[in-house]
């Protein structure tokens, strides 16, 4: 193991996850931890702004007393969070209401009738939301940071967001700052927005407050790290033309690389790349690991008392069940879209089970993967010949099973499932000069544990499945447009 080691925060939306990673890709300690229930009158689409910072620096502090070399060897921080979440704060970084995450689909009357110039910057439609209906404390609060600048400043005092996460804000894509055109169109001062800086880029200093709450070295460089997707792309080597990758947590996103912006990407993104000036196209389905959850917390309370008895996973005691079932589920197909209120079990009959259901659900995923590698296929004129995955979903046999049936294609497995955390340790690598560019320490911190390749015969099912899924996808597609517009 190298001596020399980052520490990355992996703020995610239900939980959140800090690792010690060494300069060779290599977790040396981790913690993670889900976030507490939320007050009641704290809505499904917003959380207390405070329970990431606690929860992260909770869980750096089990991380660092995990790690033998303790804070000391740590060279450089990085924090790499969900997306489009937005706090309202004060002027001592205090948080003023909840954070509104990406969940939320609030918008105003003005921003609906903006729509094609606000495209996919839906934070613009949050703020636009306060504006209209709470004015006066709009006009109270300081700053609108994205969530990595609302934990870069409690880590260094830097209120600085990435491109990649200032995206979702009133952001220019030529130059990747905040447009002075669309501030003035939307009514959002620039003034209440956070500062812009480069990934990989050096913002400050561990304070002394942050060493005390987080057990890191005061001193310790801040470096600026990217949105969980771009960090789990580049956590996965997808640097260059050809090369795709789907991690699978809350909800499912497909990434390949793209040199330059592309204008119109139908249903999908694109977003700035974790490497500066680089992008990447990015296929979303919002909720499809939070379907599974929802699976478990509401149906199955029996494997969840035998996990905490026999100290399991409740997923594997599921997944047990679900693997029993032949690939198809016997005739039914899930549709995700439950985020948007669009869920959907169709060809529900008697004859099905939980596990049926629970398979379903898996393999829904796989029909969402075989939907945006055809598009992008189409879209870009290029054929994926492999699968990288990641994410808490990669981390199940069986769904990479799935997988790789769905879309007939081998599926690769990293050493490290958590590619974000590889990712925000590259940038970190990178920044402090560790490596001279990305393909080198991409060359040198990513892994591969497993090629999983398709099994013919399950094959042949998803293909008379994957039809049904389509029809559907088809014609609930208007509702899904208008849901993400």
């Amino acid at each position: 193991m190298s001596d020399r080691l980052f520490a990355i925060f992996d703020v995610g939306t239900t939980g959140a996850r800090s690792v010690i990673v060494d300069e060779e890709g290599r977790e040396v300690s981790k913690a993670y931890e889900e976030y507490p229930q939320r007050p009641k009158d704290i809505k499904v689409h917003e959380q207390v702004a405070d329970t990431f910072w606690r929860t992260s620096a909770n869980t750096m502090q089990r991380a660092l007393a995990g790690c033998k070399h303790g804070s000391d060897a740590i060279v450089g921080v990085v924090v790499s969070t969900t997306r489009d979440s937005i706090t309202p704060i004060d002027k001592d970084g205090n948080a003023m209401a909840p954070t509104v995450t990406w969940v939320d689909s609030r918008s105003s009357a003005k921003s609906k009738e903006m729509a094609a110039e606000i495209g996919p910057r839906k934070s613009v439609n949050k703020m636009m939301w306060f504006i209209e209906n709470r004015p006066d404390f709009f006009k109270k609060t300081y700053k609108w940071p994205q969530l990595d600048a609302f934990i870069n400043y409690r880590l260094c005092g830097a209120l600085v967001t990435s491109p990649a996460d200032a995206r979702y804000g009133p952001i220019d894509h030529e130059t990747l700052q905040w447009s002075e055109e669309l501030c003035e169109s939307t009514g959002i001062p620039m003034d209440k927005l956070a500062d812009i800086k480069n990934s990989g880029t050096a913002i400050g200093e561990i304070s002394s407050d942050a060493a005390k709450t987080t057990s890191l070295r005061k001193g310790t460089p801040v470096i600026l790290g990217s949105g969980d997707q771009q960090c789990s792309a580049l956590g996965m080597g997808i640097v260059e033309s050809g090369l795709v990758e789907a991690t699978t947590g809350t909800g499912t996103f497909v990434i390949t690389h793209l040199d330059e912006f592309l204008e119109e990407s139908f249903v999908m993104f694109c977003n700035p790349s974790a490497i500066p000036g680089k992008w990447i196209l990015e296929g979303v389905t919002p909720g499809t690991g939070l379907t599974y959850k929802w699976y478990r917390d509401q149906y199955c309370e029996p494997e969840m008392a035998l996990a905490a008895q026999t100290e399991q996973d409740a997923y594997q005691i599921i997944e047990s069940s679900a693997a029993s079932i032949p690939a198809g589920s016997e005739g039914l197909v899930m549709f995700p879209f439950m985020a948007y209120n669009l869920g959907i079990f169709y060809r529900l009959g008697f004859g099905h089970t939980k596990a049926h259901v629970a398979r379903a659900i898996l393999e829904a995923n796989g029909y969402v993967l075989s939907f945006y590698l055809e598009m992008m296929e189409g879209m870009l004129d290029i054929e994926f010949k492999e699968l990288r995955i990641g994410g808490g979903g990669a981390n199940s046999p069986l769904w990479r099973q799935i997988q790789a049936d769905c879309i007939n294609r081998p599926v690769i497995l990293p050493k490290v499932r958590d590619s974000t955390v590889i990712g925000a340790a590259i940038l970190g690598t990178v920044g402090t000069g560790i490596y001279g560019g990305y393909k080198e320490a991409i060359d040198n911190m990513f892994h591969v544990e497993e090629r999983r390749e398709p099994i013919p015969e399950n094959v042949e099912v998803y293909k008379k499945q994957y039809p049904i899924f389509n029809k559907i996808l088809n014609a609930e597609m208007g509702n899904i447009l208008e849901a993400i517009s």
